[in-house]
This record gives structure tokens, sequence and C-alpha cells, in this order.
């Protein structure tokens, strides 16, 4: 005979034995409290055919205590009896299915497990910092599901699945985001892989960029506010470098002194030009992994000159040679783009002339003004080094930068030498000209990043161990189709973009800081205890655009040419806009904030591709086919606008004087060979109306059977007639075989304007 007890707990049991009552119990244990109609339509129950059966399961429920009914609301809800019944059916369901051996996980970790519902309650917790309780109802209710699939094995992603849904139909979006796994579709995957092949990468190109694409949607999902990550996803602006937003900096100016004076990496202090010229080939290799853009050597030949002393002219040259040789980038690497420029005055600048000069083992040997004939033959031998290598290799050697003052026109030594990187631009458009006045203090990088002293005052903590945070780009365009036309829409819409970009780089200072802490970036941190060698403070954030020109032509009907004065002026008018809500942001926050015109290939294609697809074709303005559409990033006006050469550099100076934070101008010459005078009385003429940054372009053609190149874009090559061949172009600040560049850039290179320099 049953005691008391034992009555009750029968009882129990014997209520929740019918599956249509234990699904009831499990129903309003995930869903909450529900009214009958509810319940019924839930289970699929005929509210007819099934009314009284129905009736009798739920009296039974009540009955015993695991079911209780709120009569004002006439909602059932389960009871804290009931959630028990429910957990242990749960348990005894996950050892039985164990036990039979019916559910298995293949794990991250590459095993194959049991399956245990408590495994995903503690990564619920762990992961996301769900609330116990929480995670155990949840946990409880994929188990639910994936039991029902009723398939042998499950792996790690489909169970995260079933949870992040279950997240997403609660609310949980907070805790969803936290879980949510990273990773590439296996279609994503294959396609890289083929395309990989198509453009000739290598497989580290593969492997490089999946892990780019996980970083990438961590920052997005978890590190952005969502907010800015919205914007970006939408198109409202544009976030380069996402896979290393939080990890480095984008871009560096390094005093090579630092190098000469200190042993680095291991190395002591150098003492031939040759070990000098390995110590900055071990320092890019190592700053090439703590920072995600272009590297620059500035004052390269003034800050070597000490180690040319009483070497000859072919010493120096060999010694160049193999430098710019051994660091000559591979066109097969995961990111070509990924390069260094140098900076070579033409005579050692007036300001570093009283500078202690650094030379073997770290001994001061003088002033810098004291060897500038080393720093002309450095520079001299650079030139030729260029010269004589582009004439075999395609053009994927460092970035060239001369630097041209005033008095390098009238100085006859000076002009002798700007006429020699002149004939190396017109043979290959390798060089970037630096245009500034005699006492100047500004450090440009191939990019077009420009550094003046106008931070601390101090020109070295200003320009040198510094450079560029980051970028975010605004889509000028997508801001110019949402105020309709209207000025009094576009400019407070302005601002709110800048300042949602202002947003972005507060979090990538708060990111750069804990990993120069941590230390993750070891040798801008300051190796082995010593002073940080990167000046995060007066690094730059470059808050950049695209598609001016195309914005502006939507707002006003009118072409961004010289003789459309409204253009133009609502041109300046933005980027003065720009440049006072930067300057009061750079007050406020103590950042350096620099409006800047940056190369921005990827933001071109990207946020012209959502703006169509948001507006239509037709509504958009876009350089490009209709298809393969793009916005001007440099130069501002479009390479395919068809104006003259003389107010081409004339509109590009009177937006340059607008950009404290960087610009380029590119022209585009013509198949044939331009003549190297007329290059340099063009460069003068850019000079004197106030064009600071410029370069020449034009496209090459590298045969891989006899290993030369020519200019302009042939079919068979001249001397040996193979088909071997690479066709190579600037598609925005640096030479690029065709195969790198953006398909939409790619398409559209006939339709550059180019013009002839010939006399």
């Amino acid at each position: 005979m049953l005691r008391s007890s034992e009555r009750i707990g029968a009882g129990i049991f014997d209520a929740a034995s019918a599956p249509v009552r234990l699904q009831i119990l499990r129903l309003l244990s995930t869903k909450g409290s529900l009214q009958y109609t509810e319940i019924m339509f839930q289970l699929k129950l005929d509210p007819v055919r099934d009314a009284g059966k129905f009736v009798y399961h739920l009296r039974s429920l009540t009955g015993a205590g695991l079911v209780a009914l709120d009569k004002k609301s006439k909602r059932y809800e389960i009871t804290e009896l009931g959630q028990m019944i429910v957990s242990f059916a749960r348990d005894m369901d996950e050892y039985v299915n164990v036990k039979r051996g019916k559910l298995y996980v293949r794990t991250s970790r590459l095993a194959i497990e049991e399956f245990h519902r408590n495994k995903i309650s503690r990564s619920l917790v762990v992961e996301a910092g769900v609330p116990q309780e929480i995670a155990d109802e949840i946990a409880a209710e994929a188990e639910d599901r994936l039991v029902r699939l009723k398939t042998t094995y499950l792996t790690s992603p489909l169970i995260r699945e079933f949870v992040n849904a279950i997240l997403i139909e609660k609310k949980f979006e907070e805790y969803r985001h936290k879980l949510t796994r990273l990773g590439m579709p296996v279609y994503d995957i294959a396609q890289l892989i083929r395309n990989a092949g198509e453009k000739q990468l290598n497989a580290d190109y593969v492997f490089r960029s999946s892990a780019k694409s996980v970083l990438s949607e961590y920052v997005l999902l978890n590190c952005l506010p969502h907010k800015l990550a919205d914007a970006h996803l939408s198109g409202s602006i544009h976030i380069p470098n996402l896979e290393s937003w939080i990890l480095k900096p984008n871009e560096i100016v390094h005093d090579v002194r630092y190098f000469l004076n200190n042993p680095t990496l291991g190395l002591p202090a150098p003492e031939t030009l040759e070990s000098a010229l390995g110590v900055f080939g071990n320092v890019l290799t190592h700053t090439g992994s703590e920072v995600s853009g272009e590297q620059t050597l500035e004052y390269f030949n003034t800050f070597l000159s000490p180690y040319a002393k009483g070497r000859s002219s072919e010493d120096v040259y060999r010694a160049l040679y193999y430098f710019f040789t051994s660091t000559r980038r591979d066109p097969t690497s995961t990111n070509p783009q990924r390069g260094f420029s140098i900076c070579v005055d033409l005579s050692t600048p007036d300001f570093i002339m009283n500078e202690e000069a650094i030379g073997a083992a770290g001994k001061r040997l003088g002033k810098y003004g004291d060897f500038r004939d080393e720093a002309y033959q450095l520079a001299q031998s650079t030139c030729e080094v260029f010269r004589d290598v582009s004439k075999s290799l395609p053009a994927l050697l460092p970035h060239l930068l001369v630097r041209v003052r005033k008095r390098s026109f009238s100085d006859e030594k000076d002009r002798r030498l700007l006429e020699q990187f002149h004939a190396l631009a017109a043979s290959r458009s390798i060089p970037h000209f630096e245009l500034l006045n005699d006492t100047e203090k500004v450090t440009y990088s191939a990019t077009g990043l420009r550094l003046d002293e106008d931070w601390t005052g101090h020109w070295a903590a200003d320009c040198l161990r510094t450079g560029s945070m980051d970028t975010i780009f605004l889509n000028l365009p997508k801001l110019a189709y949402e105020a309709r036309k209207d000025d009094e829409k576009l400019f407070p819409a302005l601002k709110e973009r800048v300042d949602l970009a202002v947003e972005g780089f507060k979090a990538k200072r708060k990111f750069i800081v804990e990993r120069l802490k941590q230390p993750l970036l070891p040798l801008l941190a300051g190796m082995n205890g010593s002073a940080p060698y990167f000046y995060e403070k007066n690094s730059t954030y470059n808050l950049s655009f695209v598609g001016l020109s195309e914005s502006i032509e939507y707002h006003t009907g009118e072409k961004l040419i010289p003789t459309n004065k409204r253009a133009i002026e609502l041109a300046l008018q933005i980027l003065t806009e720009l440049s006072k809500v930067a300057s009061d942001s750079s007050d406020d926050l103590q950042m350096r904030i620099r409006v800047s015109q940056r190369p921005a290939d990827e933001a071109a294609a990207r946020l012209a591709a959502l703006d169509i697809e948001e507006y239509g074709r037709a509504v958009v303005v876009a350089e490009g086919a209709r298809v393969l559409s793009y916005y001007t990033d440099v130069p501002i006006v479009p390479l395919s606008a068809k104006i003259s050469l003389e107010n081409r550099v004339l509109t590009e100076a009177k937006f340059q004087s607008a950009l404290d934070g960087g610009h380029l101008n590119l022209i585009c010459t013509g198949a044939t060979e331009p003549s190297p005078q007329a290059l340099l009385r063009l460069t003068q003429h850019s000079f004197a109306v106030g064009c600071k940054y410029q370069t020449y372009t034009s496209n090459y053609t590298f045969c891989g059977t006899c290993n030369q190149t020519d200019s302009g874009m042939i079919s068979r090559c001249p001397r040996c007639s193979s088909d071997r061949l690479v066709y190579s172009g600037r598609s925005s600040y640096e030479i690029l075989p065709f195969n790198m560049w953006p398909e939409e850039k790619k398409k559209n290179v006939e339709n550059r304007t180019t013009y002839e320099l010939q006399k």
C-alpha cells in the first residue's frame, strides 16, 4: 500500500505522463504564460475536434499543481513544480539519447563529444554574460529543438545557430552579438581560392584574407558602437582596415636617427652604410607587423649622409641597389600595397643643417650641414638605382618621394638633379613630388598623408615617430541624395556624419592605447622597457571622403570643373565645413583630427554599389560602367574629366589648400613617353599656382619572357613577340599590376583623360 507522499508523486508523474501534457509543460516553460486558444494553436490542435480532450489534459495538469490559471488574465502558466518536471524530462531525454549514441557534437576543437546541454548554458554565461537562470532556460529550449532534429551528430556551429535564433526570438540582441560565431561561408572560401588563382596571387593571400574576414566581423559586432557599425554597413561611411582597427595604427613616419643611435632588434648601432641599410630593412619588416599601411623613411639621404663619408659613388650605388631590390614587394603577396616610402631632399634642409649628425656606432660626427655633398650623392644614386631597376622589373619598388623647394628651380645643382628625377617620372612614373616653400617643415607619405608642425609646434615631434592612426571616409554622394538638393539639409547632415566619425576615432584611440600598454606592438611601444618609439598622442586621425565631385554634380546639376563657379564654391564650402568641425573636435578631445584626401579604392567601389542598390543607377552619379561603378577618391576632379591640363592643376591646387591632412594630384600622361623637360616645367607651374603634392602616371607593359618593361599597353612584346604580358598603372597612389586593381577602375582606365607632354 502506497504512503501519502508516494501517492502524491505518483499523481504528479501520472499527470505528466501523456505526451500532449508534457508538450504543454514544455511550451509554457519556453514561451511563458499563454491563453487557452494560444496553447491549442501552438500545439496544432483543432479547436472543435480536440477541444474535449484538450480540456481534460489541462485539468489534469492544473489538478496536479503543474499548471496554474490566472483568472484575471485568463492565461495559463507553468508552476515551479511543473518546471521541475520539465527539467527532469529533459535530463532523462539527454541521458537516454547519449547512452543510445544518438547525439554527438563535432566541436571546434576538432573532437567528437557527447552532447550535454549544460555546455550550452556555460557558454552563454561565460561568453555572452547571460544570467544563469536565463542561460539554463535557453539551453533547455535549444536541447528540445535539437532532439527533434533526429540527426546522428551535431556540429558546434549548428548548435550556436539554434541558440542565436532563440536569443533573437526572445529579443536578447546584445547577448546574440557576443555569442555570434565569426567566419566565412564555404562558398566564399571557394571563391576566394578561385579568385586568388585568377589574379596570380599566392596561398598566403587566401590565408590572410580569411583571417581578415573574421577580424572585420569581430570589430563590427563587438568593438564599434552599434550606430557607427550600422553606418558602415549601410554605406553612410566607410571604415577601412577593419581587420586591424583595434590592433594597429595605419601609417608611421620613421625617424631613422633613433635606429642609428640605439641597438635595435638585437642589432648593435650600425657602423657602415651597408649595415645601416640592413637595420632599416629589419625595422621595416618588424614594424610592418605593427602598422596596417605605409611606412615612411623621412630625410633618407640627409640622415644617412654621415655613412657615405669617404665612400665612392660605386659603393654607394651598390649598397642602395641591394637595399631597394631586397625590399621590393612581391606582386603575388598578401597585400602588395603595404609598402614603404623613402623621402629624399635635393639639398639638406636649412632647419636640419645644425642638427647633430649621427654616424658609425651612434657617434656624433658634427652637424648634418657638414655632409651636404654626401647627401647629394645619396639622392643621385637613389635616382640611378630606381632608373636601372625599373627598366626590367615591374614598379613594385619602394615608393620614392622627392622634396622640391622653391630654390630648387633656380639652384643649378638642385635643378640638375631635379631633371634626373623627372626623367625617371617620364620613363616609369615613379617619383611623387612634394612642392614646398624653402622654410616649410612638412612630411608626406606616398599615400598623400601630410604632417605639419601644427600640433606641438616642434617639427620632429609633429612629423617623425608618429603618423596616421587611421581614416574614416564619408560617403558625400549619399548625403547629397538624402538632402535632395537642399543646402539647409546637406550641411546639418554633414555635421552629423562627422560627429559619428569622431566617435570612431575615439574608439580607435582607446584600442591602440591598450595595445601599446599590453604591449602587442613591442617596437612602437619601446622595446626592453625603453621610452615609447611611436608618439601616439601626436598621430593624426584622418577624416576623409569619397565622391566630392559626384555629390556636387547631383546637388547642383553642374560638373566639378573650373568653369562652373557654383560647383567649385560649394565643394570648397563643404571642405571648409569639414575642417571647422574637425578643428573643434580636435580642441575638445585633444586628438589631431585632420581633413584629408586619401586613396580609397575599396570605399569608392563599395559605397557606389550600395547607393546604386538603394537609389538606382538612374539617380546615382558615379564614374565607370553601369554595372561596375565607383566614386572618385584621388584626385578630386575625376580623371575622366575633359578639361585642360592648366585647369586641372589650378583646380586641384585650390582643393589641396583646404586639405591640411593630406592630398594628391595625379596627371595622366599619354602613351608616348613624355619629355622630362616638359614634366619639369609642369611641376614648376604646379608649384607656382599652389599645388603641394603631385605625381605623374601612365600605363606600362611588362614582358614575362624577356623581363623588360615598355610604355603603353601593347599586345605583343616588340623584342621577343611574347604575349606573356603584365599591364600596370596607377589606380590611385601607386603603380600596381592591373590584376591588383579594383575591377571598377580597371574597366574604366581607357576613359582617363591623358595629356601629351612632348616639348
